[in-house]
């Protein structure tokens, strides 16, 4: 999400250590931009991808149950 922005040049991470909670990033800009501002966009990007998705899961499932039941009637 954070390479849609037009504004990131690069964006890497590494995972220092399988046993540590700890991920590195590296985003790099264009124009002096902060890499807070496009990393929180994609962050907030990523939230709502992952919201859509989850609604569209319990959207499908209740549809699915329903018809189900209506099924075994």
């Amino acid at each position: 999400m954070v390479m849609k922005n037009p504004d990131v040049e690069f964006c890497g991470y590494c995972i220092t250590h399988p046993s540590e909670s700890k991920i590195n990033f590296r985003i790099q800009t264009r124009g002096g931009l902060p890499a807070v501002e496009p990393f929180r966009k994609g962050l907030n990007d990523l939230m709502g991808v992952c919201q859509h998705v989850l609604n569209t899961f319990e959207r499908s499932m209740k549809e699915y149950r329903a018809q189900r039941e209506e099924e075994m009637q």
